[in-house]
C-alpha cells in the first residue's frame, strides 16, 4: 500500500482521484496531511494549479525520489518536465489509464508515461 498525495484544485476531481486511489488499495492524502508530517510515495498533480506546482517543487527538493504523476487537462509542458514528472495522464481519462499510470509510477524503476485521450 502506498501513500498518494493528491493535489487538484477541483473538489470533484479530487474526490474522484481519492476514490480511485482507494480502490487500488492505496491511501490518499491531501496537503493538510502533508503539513502534519505525512510523507507520500507518489504525488498526483494537476499542474494547472500554480499552488500545486509550487508544492511539487518544494517536495521535489525535499524528496527528490518522489514520483510525480501529472493528471491534467493540458498537455505536458516545459514546467512539468522540469519537475521530473514520471508520467502524464490527460483528462478526461479512463480508469484503467490512471490505474496503469499509478502502478508504473510506483514501480521501482518508473518509466516515463504519457497517456493521451
Amino acid at each position: 500500500m502506498a501513500t498518494i498525495l493528491i493535489v487538484d484544485p477541483d473538489p470533484a476531481t479530487r474526490s474522484l482521484l481519492e476514490l480511485l486511489v482507494l480502490r487500488l488499495g492505496h491511501r490518499p492524502i491531501g496537503p493538510r496531511e502533508l503539513a502534519e508530517g505525512e510523507e507520500p510515495d507518489l504525488m498526483l498533480l494537476e499542474p494547472v494549479s500554480r499552488a500545486g506546482v509550487r508544492l511539487a517543487r518544494r517536495l521535489h527538493h525535499r524528496l527528490p525520489q518522489l514520483p510525480i504523476l501529472c493528471v491534467s487537462i493540458e498537455a505536458p509542458s516545459y514546467e512539468t518536465r522540469q519537475l521530473g514528472a514520471s508520467g502524464h495522464v490527460m483528462k478526461p481519462f479512463r480508469r484503467s489509464q490512471l490505474e496503469q499510470a499509478i502502478e508504473l509510477a510506483l514501480s521501482p524503476t518508473p518509466e516515463v508515461l504519457e497517456v493521451r485521450r
